[in-house]
């Protein structure tokens, strides 16, 4: 068993009753986002990732979504990462910050160390599965979709 982190502790938390994940209870501040952005940076990606804007709010489709944006006076590149605002639980939060993280170092970090080369960005290629063993330790578990009606059958992530 891996060590204990602030990660993990979240992440191995009692879950609340499906009743209550089904009414979305949990609506991070943006102090808990940042603390969730900013220990996932620390321990799974080794501060390797500038914090970017992250907003919440209504995401169209989808649970999170990291922006690969263009500032249109300098030219210079930057990532946003967007989520929505209630959630089942901490856990699935977790889950979807550190995808879309991924998503991020994947424009920020990898992009850069092929050259800039538009084909080694975002996806969900090798780039992206090669930090599933990393994502396993801490307890998170990296797919590109969680289904929903699966996770209220077995409240496993692996099996959603």
């Amino acid at each position: 068993m891996a060590r204990p982190n602030p990660i993990r502790r979240i992440m191995d938390y009692p879950l609340p009753t499906i009743a209550d994940q089904k009414r979305k209870i949990f609506r991070p501040t943006d102090d808990e986002v940042t603390y969730a952005y900013n220990i996932i940076n620390r321990y799974v990606f080794d501060n390797q990732l500038r914090r970017p804007l992250i907003t919440q709010g209504r995401v169209p489709q989808c649970w999170g979504v990291c922006k690969w944006l263009q500032h249109p006076e300098t030219s210079k590149y930057y990532t946003e990462i967007a989520l929505v605002d209630k959630w089942f639980c901490a856990q699935w939060f977790m889950n979807t910050i550190a995808h879309e993280m991924v998503h991020q170092w994947q424009w920020e970090v990898y992009r850069e160390e092929n050259g800039g080369i538009y084909e080694f960005s975002g996806g969900h290629g090798p780039s992206f599965f090669s930090w599933r063993e990393r994502f396993d330790y801490y307890g998170l578990h990296l797919k590109t979709t969680h289904r929903m009606l699966k996770w209220f059958k077995y409240q496993d992530f692996t099996k959603c």
